[in-house]
Parts: C-alpha cells; sequence; structure tokens
C-alpha cells in the first residue's frame, strides 16, 4: 500500500513516521509531505497514484479539502482519511468520498486501527491479474481492466486508464486468473469486465466512457444475464 501523509505540523509528521515504523508491515510504503501544494506538485511531476492519503484538514495555504478535491479529479479509487481536531468538518469531508476520519490528538491504537481497515479494503478490492512480459512483471488490479483481447499467443490488456498492455497467455491461462462471475466472454477472441459495460444494445457492448465493443450472437444470451445479475446484486 503506497500512502501519502500531508500535515504541516512536522511533529504531527514525526509522529506518524514512528506509528508505521511501529507496525513493522512491510506491504506499507510511505511518503511525507509538509504542505497540500508539495503534494500535489509530487504527483504531478512524477506522475504517481498513492493508494491511501492521510490528510490533514487545516494547512495554512490549501486546505485538506480543497486537496482531496483535486485528488478526486485525477484518482476515484484512492482513500481518503482526514485528520482534524475539529469534529464540525465531518460533514465537509464526507463530500470527498472520505473512507475515514481521525480526530487528533493520534495515538497509536487509532492509527493501527485505521491502516488495518484500508489493507482490509484494499485487499478486497485489489484482486489482481499477473503476468510477464519481457522480462518485467506486471499485477492490474481487476478494477483497472476494461477488457482483454486474444490475437494468438498475444494478450492484449486494456485498463480503465486508457493503456494497453501485452502479454502471452492461451485462453485457459487467462481464465484461471479471472472470475467467471465478473468477466465475460464477447466472442472467441474478446473478454470484457463486466462491472465496466454501461449498456447491451443490439450487437454492441457499450463500456463506461463510450467505447464499443462487438459481441457475437452466440455470446449474448450469457452475457446478458451475467450484466443482469452484477446489476441486481447478485455477484
Amino acid at each position: 500500500m503506497k500512502i501519502a501523509v500531508c500535515d504541516d505540523d512536522r511533529v504531527i509528521i514525526e509522529q506518524i513516521e514512528q506509528y508505521i515504523e511501529t507496525i513493522h508491515d512491510k506491504s506499507l510504503e510511505y511518503e511525507v509531505f509538509f504542505c497540500a501544494e508539495e503534494l500535489q506538485g509530487y504527483i504531478t511531476e512524477y506522475d504517481i497514484d498513492f493508494d491511501i492519503f492521510i490528510l490533514d484538514i487545516e494547512m495554512k495555504k490549501m486546505s485538506g479539502i480543497d486537496l482531496a478535491k483535486k485528488i478526486r479529479e485525477k484518482n476515484i479509487n484512492a482513500l481518503i482519511i482526514f485528520m482534524t481536531s475539529h469534529s464540525q468538518y465531518v460533514f465537509d469531508v464526507f463530500e470527498m468520498i472520505t473512507f475515514d476520519f481521525i480526530e487528533k490528538p493520534l495515538t497509536f491504537e487509532k492509527m493501527k486501527k485505521i491502516l488495518e481497515r484500508t489493507k482490509k479494503h484494499l485487499g478486497i478490492a485489489r484482486k489482481s491479474f499477473v503476468f510477464s512480459y519481457r522480462k518485467n512483471n506486471y499485477s492490474i488490479a481487476f478494477s483497472n481492466i476494461s477488457y482483454l483481447e486474444k490475437e494468438g499467443r498475444k494478450v492484449w490488456i486494456y485498463t480503465t486508464d486508457d493503456k494497453k498492455y501485452q502479454c502471452n497467455m492461451t485462453l485457459g491461462e487467462i481464465w484461471s486468473q479471472l472470475e467467471v462471475e465478473t468477466f465475460g466472454l464477447l466472442n472467441k477472441s474478446l473478454i470484457v469486465n463486466i462491472p465496466k459495460i454501461e449498456s447491451i444494445i443490439g450487437e454492441n457492448v457499450v463500456l463506461q466512457g463510450g467505447k464499443k465493443l462487438y459481441i457475437s450472437r452466440d455470446y449474448r444470451k450469457g452475457l446478458k444475464k451475467k450484466h443482469l445479475d452484477y446489476l441486481r446484486g447478485k455477484v
């Protein structure tokens, strides 16, 4: 889990660093920032996405709430946790699709509990498709996959952020990783992530964002059922 911690109080930053180090969990990676502008600039310059943002609300120039609005413009999936000494901000922060809220003063138990919750949440949301290509290893969360296209031995993986990855796998190897309830065939060469389907109209599957994929007659009935089951909350 990649964590960004932002607070203009150095004592608080040192306290959180100490708590994370005490937890001693190798899956936690963190960076600290001393103002909202510094964190925003870092994200922009290095094009880095964090999994978790721990933000102080009251900072001197840009507030944590204003920073969260900018984060949400580019990253809808990150977990945002706010810190403040004043409980009146609770209703404001939950407008930002907030994962949680920590009242100061901080304690080790508060920090440990919130990180355990985030880890559990991300573990559930982060089932991934894992592959290798040209001696590099990749892991793409199911939630980031739009569809996969088989082309001979090659597999093209299209993601929600308009990226495209290549690997070499058989159809059996692909399905050994995917969940049959949430992925479906459009034809012999296309596999779609059902939660990314906006609608199924005639011979076209329309994805979120407007992309259209052709679905052959042999696969329409099965895919429509999977999509309907998903919409009904059965999967």
